[in-house]
């Protein structure tokens, strides 16, 4: 019986370590899955944090994409207004090129009446010494004529006083 009696008290030590061994065991599972649960709601809350900072990333994207778009758009249209103000320019410069050409043409015009008036002005200059000239004459001979009818009144009233 003692025999019988130490056996079971060594099988009930075994027995209540093992009971001890499996509480410590059951208490390491237990903290094991708390830890797991907590470490799966880490987990869950990072992957929100990241879901959200992601579609922040991609909201911020879409808005720098639709600011280079805008920007691109802009940019188009200022090379296109720039082109035009290039064919602007260049339609000036021409323009203002045969103005040139015209006031040279003009001014060769203006020049040749200049010349041309010079040389009518000569010329009139030269008929109006002419016409003085002539008038002087023309005088003259009036004054010569007046002189000769004097004279030959003179003499035909003395050949008339001298016939009579």
């Amino acid at each position: 019986y003692d025999y019988l009696l130490v056996d079971t008290s060594e099988q009930q030590d075994q027995l209540d370590n093992a009971a001890a061994d499996a509480a410590e065991y059951k208490a390491g599972w237990d903290k094991l899955l708390a830890d797991t649960v907590e470490d799966k709601a880490q987990a869950d809350k990072d992957a929100a944090v990241q879901e959200a900072h992601l579609a922040k990333l991609t909201a911020d994207a879409a808005e720098l994409k639709a600011g280079y778009d805008k920007l691109s758009a802009d940019n188009a249209e200022q090379q296109e207004q720039l082109s035009k103000a290039a064919v602007d320019a260049a339609e000036f410069k021409a323009g203002y090129d045969k103005l040139l050409v015209d006031t040279s043409e003009q001014q060769a015009q203006l020049d040749k009446a200049s010349a041309d008036a010079a040389e009518f002005k000569a010329g009139f200059d030269k008929y109006a010494a002419d016409a003085a000239e002539y008038k002087a004459g023309y005088d003259k001979l009036l004054v010569d004529s007046t002189e000769q009818k004097a004279q030959y009144d003179c003499v035909a009233a003395a050949q008339e006083a001298h016939v009579a």
